[in-house]
């Protein structure tokens, strides 16, 4: 009779251990599900390069010279100045100033990609006897577009201005046309918000034109483009009897663009990274888990589940 009792008592006290180790065996796996869950969202959240918000890609721009300039010639005569331009309602009203006898433009593709490189631009201006010049402005309109991600257009300018205290024979200019970027463009769709006339003369008065004015809501915008790289070059010593010269050269390099990613980018890069910390943290918990249960830093019997306890 006292044999029954104690194999009862033992199997009564085998089943409340059993049940107090898997308690805490729950409780363990409970409390490290939540450290995971809650270790993968803080990760998640606090990472600033999770979500994407922009993005770059490199291309080559299609830009053509749109045969459109403004030409100022500064001489030791400030009343009567050199202005040369393409726009028929100015030149027409400003053509006792109009000096300039020959235009020369070429737009070469150097790597044959269909794409031009390059432009060359040399205008000769016809100046009085008693004239030297000293200082030049010119202006140059641009037709630029992208195509690889959204189909961008516009139209740009490039300011060249140079000016010395000695009478020059030429001027030479060598200079990137090169994109800056204010905001993000699409990554679809047409875009020509900033497709407008740069030099709008026909509706303005020639007297009441401001080149401050011009560049002032030009610098406003928030995708432009601006002569960077610029090399200058002022020829001293110009004979009377020759036309005075203005020479410039305008690469067009590749340029990298910003762009706002679309949805299914956002996502594939936020998976990706979101998958990397997972498998991460699952090796590092697992590992510290068999760590905590091998060396029996807490009180734990293994217990096969598809095995009865007689």
């Amino acid at each position: 009779m006292s044999v029954n009792r104690i194999i009862r008592f033992e199997r009564v006290h085998d089943s409340r251990v059993i049940r107090n180790v898997a308690d805490s065996d729950s409780r363990l796996n409970e409390s490290t599900g939540i450290y995971q869950e809650g270790l993968k969202k803080t990760t998640t959240i606090l990472s600033p390069g999770f979500w994407i918000k922009s993005d770059t890609y490199r291309e080559q721009p299609d830009i053509h010279f749109k045969h459109e300039y403004l030409l100022i010639v500064e001489t030791n005569k400030l009343e009567a100045p050199v202005i040369c331009t393409t726009h028929a309602y100015f030149n027409q009203i400003m053509k006792e100033h109009n000096h300039c006898t020959m235009i020369k433009v070429l737009e070469e593709d150097t790597n044959r990609d269909g794409k031009y490189d390059e432009l060359y631009f040399e205008i000769q201006v016809q100046l009085l006897q008693n004239q030297v010049p000293h200082a030049v402005t010119l202006f140059l309109i641009f037709d630029y577009r992208l195509y690889k991600m959204s189909s961008f257009q516009m139209e740009s300018l490039g300011v060249i201005q140079h000016s010395s205290s000695l009478p020059g024979t030429r001027f030479d200019v060598v200079a990137d046309l090169r994109l800056t970027q204010k905001q993000l463009l699409h990554n679809r769709g047409r875009d020509v918000r900033f497709n407008k006339s740069v030099m709008n003369m026909e509706n303005i008065f020639p007297e009441s034109f401001s080149l401050h004015t011009l560049l002032k809501d030009y610098a406003k915008r928030n995708v432009s483009t601006v002569l960077k790289n610029v090399y200058t070059l002022w020829t001293t010593g110009r004979p009377t009897d020759e036309p005075f010269l203005v020479s410039a050269t305008v690469h067009y390099p590749e340029e990298t663009i910003l762009y706002k990613p679309g949805f299914w980018q956002i996502m594939k890069c936020a998976w990706m990274q979101y998958v990397s910390i997972l498998v991460i943290f699952i090796w590092v918990l697992r590992t510290v888990k068999c760590y905590v249960f091998q060396n029996q830093l807490i009180t734990s019997i293994r217990c096969t589940p598809w095995k009865k306890d007689y």
